[in-house]
């Protein structure tokens, strides 16, 4: 799915009245018909609902809105925070209201709190500012949204939380929604994490805008819905499955090895070989005995430069160490492995400690820090929005495949388009969770053949088993290994839908 801008989005209205062809307000009964379809379907007429408007066309969706409702036997009331005056199309809806819908003017704000006290099921609903917002919310508007978010109630925003900049960062007060129904395409913001407490969970309501304006459209960021894995032949072999070196743990650290060797293996590698210390080899042969063990001349530390030329993809960090052996061993790498790299953990410190190794890495290196680990690489971010042009910035000028994990992963190709990822769960966010991950991308690098398509599934597949997990075991329960046993789970929904 594409994210587009504001201006994008209101691009791609104007095509759609233009081309379809269809009234501007015509669009925007059709808006407040999914808006309507969906609280039918999650809130009974127990809850007396509360609008409240501004005087723009996300205060005429929520005009229309009210009067849908009230058709269906909700009881509403509409606060009019800037007056009856307002967008022509929000003074149409304005008109078509009926009389049995409550309206307060602005004086009447604490005549609204009064009547919402009385509430024993509320539904607060914001259409107050749209994605048009310039600056940030101030003066009376400030204590009327202040006030509102510490009331009790469900809260539910119109597109956007009003407050809340679409394609840019936000310090001042916003109303904090349980939800947001948002029109045809997510925010930008939606994706950020210190959002969350003014977005809540968002859900995206087609509206019907154009097809044609959309494909031809071209933005720099999306959202990841579902993959298609290449189909493998009935004749193939291991020999053509892929060829992977995993080198990961060290002396008292083998769990990263562990676990990155099997999701490895459950993610189709066709030959996986785990680099280990001398003192280790049997932890591996006992734990993975599908994998072969290439075995490192020094007792507690990986150091050794042995034979990769004939792998095919060679995935270096998780919990390898410092030593400065291991160190050396990463210079060597970088400098003389010629396949599919893949950094993670460690060696994303070593890279930010070794800035010149940067200008070493091949094209397509696929690198995956955490937040912390990426700032240790490019410098410390005030916010989200600013670490994502960051991350950009950071693929373009090294070529590389940047995946910088969180909630909503976001996987910046060597143009620097970003790719955000719809699946997972806060479950996922424990001690091993990017050791699988790196299993999963190495692996299906061979099968794809494209380090940006092969990250862009090995994030989603991870996601996906992670949510399954999480509907088995629930959120908190689940563990690392619990991924791992649901990737063939994860695999066989995606193929499925394909």
């Amino acid at each position: 799915m594409k994210i587009f801008t504001v201006d994008k989005i209101r691009k791609a209205d104007e095509y759609t009245i233009l081309h379809e062809p269809i009234a501007s307000l015509a669009l925007m009964e059709r808006a407040s018909m999914q808006l309507a379809n969906w609280i039918l379907a999650h809130y009974s007429k127990k809850y007396q609902i509360f609008f409240l408007l501004g005087k723009g066309n996300n205060a005429g969706d929520g005009l229309a809105l009210s009067r849908v409702l009230e058709t269906y036997g909700y009881k509403c009331t509409v606060f009019m925070a800037f007056g009856v005056r307002g967008s022509n199309d929000f003074e149409q809806n304005l008109k078509r209201l009926p009389s049995s819908v409550s309206i307060l003017q602005r004086t009447a704000f604490h005549e609204l709190l009064k009547l919402a006290e009385k509430s024993k099921y509320t539904l607060w609903i914001d259409g107050l500012l749209g994605t048009g917002l310039t600056r940030p919310v101030e003066g009376e508007l400030s204590k009327i949204l202040l006030e509102v978010n510490r009331r009790g109630g469900d809260k539910l925003a119109i597109d956007i939380p009003s407050g809340l900049f679409a394609d840019k960062s936000t310090n001042g007060i916003s109303f904090n929604a349980d939800t947001t129904l948002t029109f045809q395409f997510p925010k930008l913001a939606f994706l950020m994490p210190e959002n969350h407490l003014r977005v809540g969970s968002w859900i995206v309501l087609p509206i019907g805008l154009h097809e044609n304006y959309i494909k031809a459209e071209g933005t720099d960021y999306c959202l990841t819905e579902r993959v298609v894995f290449p189909s493998v032949n009935d004749f193939a072999h291991k020999g053509i499955r892929g060829r992977c070196t995993i080198i990961a743990g060290g002396y008292g650290r083998m769990g990263a090895a562990v676990l990155a060797a099997k999701a490895c293996l459950k993610s189709g590698i066709g030959l996986l070989s785990v680099q280990a210390c001398y003192h280790c080899v049997k932890e591996i042969q006992n734990a993975v005995p599908e994998a072969l063990v290439k075995i490192d001349q020094y007792e507690y530390a990986l150091g050794d430069y042995l034979a990769y030329g004939d792998q095919q993809v060679l995935a270096f960090g998780p919990a390898v160490g410092f030593a400065d052996k291991t160190k050396l061993l990463f210079e060597e790498i970088v400098d003389n492995y010629k396949g599919q790299l893949i950094l993670d953990a460690d060696a994303i410190t070593m890279l930010s400690e070794n800035k010149t190794l940067l200008n070493k890495l091949r094209p397509g290196t696929i690198l995956t820090p955490h937040i912390g680990e990426f700032d240790r690489l490019v410098g410390t971010q005030e916010n989200n929005f600013e670490r994502t042009n960051a991350l950009r910035e950071f693929a373009i000028k090294h070529q590389c495949i940047v995946l910088l994990k969180g909630r909503y992963s976001a996987i910046s190709d060597t143009d620097g388009k970003i790719y955000f990822n719809s699946t997972g769960n806060h479950g996922m966010a424990k001690g091993g969770s990017g050791d699988v991950l790196v299993g999963i991308i190495s692996a299906l690098c061979p099968l794809f053949k494209d380090p940006l398509k092969a990250t862009i599934a090995g994030v989603y597949l991870h996601g996906l088993a992670g949510d399954i997990a999480a509907k088995k075991l629930g959120a908190m329960g689940m563990n690392a290994l619990d991924l791992i046993e649901n990737l063939h789970r994860a695999q066989k929904k995606l193929m499925e839908i394909q």
